[in-house]
């Protein structure tokens, strides 16, 4: 790989330093399109929500906004995010388990879809709708089963231990909430069961992309649910939100069926209720490639090729969970065996093991496909920041400049 979008990876390199991360305005585009086009050729009623989470920064929202994706906030920081970005309230999903009353306030105010997540914040709702004379509308998080083995589920309400339904039945009893809507989200990264006392740290693993499975148990349990609702309490929902997790759109389409096919049967004849998406990995992963520099490569003990570059865990946390990707920027033959290594004084700073050519200082690599988590999750762990750049219609700009240690003194 030595061109992103038609720029010399060597180019950026040369122009902007190195390492850098290079994000293609092309492929989110297409990723935005595509993702949009296999759900809503199969299902009435759909709203995509990017997941700012997953990569919040303006330059990269400015374009996923301008394909018409809502914005998935999960706190008060990434709402206000989404409204100086120019999102509507109504056009904000806003998640997660800590809302202050006074972003809850703001929120109703704008009307913004809120999940809440638990009885606490519904308590807090309530209070508004008491002091604004108004009973509010919002959805509830609920969990389910699904088949994934892990720890119990922190998020949201259960449905099979009746939490879910003694919401329900709090809304109807106080008359001060309405609930319109169901969440459900699959994570990715998931803590697997463990002996009491152990470090949850060595039982969490990565489960991307998931099985279709899980969804469809999912779409067939909040649909089950959405109906028993309705019977027991006269609440008809007006969305059903799905979440995210999903995989490349270039795989998207098990996850489709997995998701619509329950609801419409579910729903039979009658109208069906609106489908919320929240994507995050589908639309920027393959999006973003880190370019990085050969500093030193060494021979380890047992035969062990170490390959060290300018970049490390601290820019690229995911390491940590899977190895990623790496090509080098010249077509070299002679592939063999290489542990990449990043500059951190850490035993850990792992970015890889791959097959990778004969090596030498000052050689490009790609850490490609990055554009998930990585930059939100990055720190100035030993080395600062490096900058992002968008490439559009053959040019490249700077959109986040690397940081300095004049940074540090800023604040």
């Amino acid at each position: 790989m030595n061109k992103i979008d038609g720029v010399s990876i060597d180019d950026l390199a040369h122009e902007f330093g190195s390492p850098l991360f290079a994000a293609s305005a092309r492929t989110i585009i297409n990723n935005c399109r595509t993702f949009n086009t296999a759900f809503s050729s199969a299902y009435p009623k759909i709203q995509t929500a990017y997941s700012y989470k997953v990569n919040s920064v303006p330059a990269i929202l400015g374009i996923i906004h301008g394909e018409g994706l809502w914005a998935e906030a999960a706190s008060g920081f990434e709402y206000e995010l989404a409204r100086r970005m120019g999102v509507p309230g109504g056009s904000v999903v806003f998640n997660g388990p800590y809302k202050k009353k006074e972003e809850l306030a703001r929120a109703v105010k704008e009307g913004a879809l809120i999940n809440a997540d638990h009885m606490e914040e519904m308590e807090l709702l309530e209070e508004i709708a008491r002091e604004s004379g108004a009973p509010v509308e919002i959805g509830i998080r609920v969990s389910m089963e699904t088949g994934i083995d892990q720890m119990p589920d922190r998020f949201g309400f259960n449905i099979e231990s009746g939490e879910a339904e003694r919401a329900f039945e709090r809304a109807s009893r106080h008359k001060l909430l309405r609930i319109a809507g169901l969440h459900v989200h699959l994570t990715s990264y998931i803590v697997e069961p463990h002996e009491e006392g152990g470090i949850p740290a060595r039982r969490v693993r990565l489960i991307w992309p998931k099985d279709p499975g899980a969804y469809r148990k999912a779409a067939e349990a909040v649909t089950r649910f959405s109906m028993e609702m309705r019977n027991k309490f006269g609440v008809r929902m007006k969305y059903l939100d799905m979440g995210g997790g999903f995989p490349a759109v270039d795989s998207i389409a098990p996850y489709v069926s997995a998701v619509t096919e329950p609801i419409l049967e579910g729903f039979g004849s009658e109208d069906p209720p609106m489908l919320i998406l929240e994507p995050g990995r589908a639309i920027v992963s393959d999006a973003i490639h880190l370019v990085t520099t050969v500093v030193a490569v060494k021979e380890l003990r047992g035969g062990v090729r170490a390959v060290v570059v300018d970049s490390g865990i601290n820019i690229l946390p995911t390491s940590f969970w899977k190895f990623q990707d790496i090509e080098c920027v010249e077509d070299r033959g002679g592939l063999r065996d290489a542990t990449v290594y990043g500059p951190l004084c850490l035993q850990t700073d792992i970015i890889g093991k791959c097959m990778l050519p004969d090596l030498k200082a000052g050689d490009r690599l790609v850490v490609k496909n990055v554009g998930a988590y990585n930059i939100p999750q990055s720190t100035t762990f030993i080395f600062p920041r490096p900058p992002i750049v968008l490439i559009e219609e053959g040019r490249a700009r700077v959109v986040r400049r690397g940081e300095t240690v004049d940074d540090v003194f800023a604040g």
